[in-house]
């Protein structure tokens, strides 16, 4: 497709939105959303250079999914201290074997 054609214009725009879209997701999972985002991402089909007029939104765009897999890669990171010390504490009370059932109609 000719990169003058209108088409490929719009198809990196979409393109952009969807991205923004799912950085977006991301911003508000770090902020502690409980609804996951939906659906799947699929790779675009793009043909050509990005345009001209869309490169400052797509390195806009890139820094921002920087800063985002910075934070969640820092976040990542809290799960896992987190995750160590609850098992060094279940190891350390002998609560670490497993589930206990208590009847309490006994």
């Amino acid at each position: 497709m000719p990169t003058d054609d209108p088409r490929h214009h719009q198809r990196w725009e979409t393109a952009l939105d969807r991205l923004e879209h799912d950085a977006s997701d991301a911003e508000r999972m770090l902020a502690g959303a409980t609804t996951p985002p939906a659906g799947s991402w699929d790779e675009p089909d793009l043909a050509g250079p990005i345009p001209a007029d869309l490169v400052d939104r797509a390195v806009a765009l890139r820094e921002r999914q920087e800063r985002i897999r910075a934070e969640l890669a820092a976040a990542l990171d809290a799960t896992r201290r987190q995750h160590r010390f609850a098992d060094r504490v279940d190891r350390a009370t002998g609560r670490g074997d497993g589930p206990v059932y208590l009847d309490v109609d006994a």
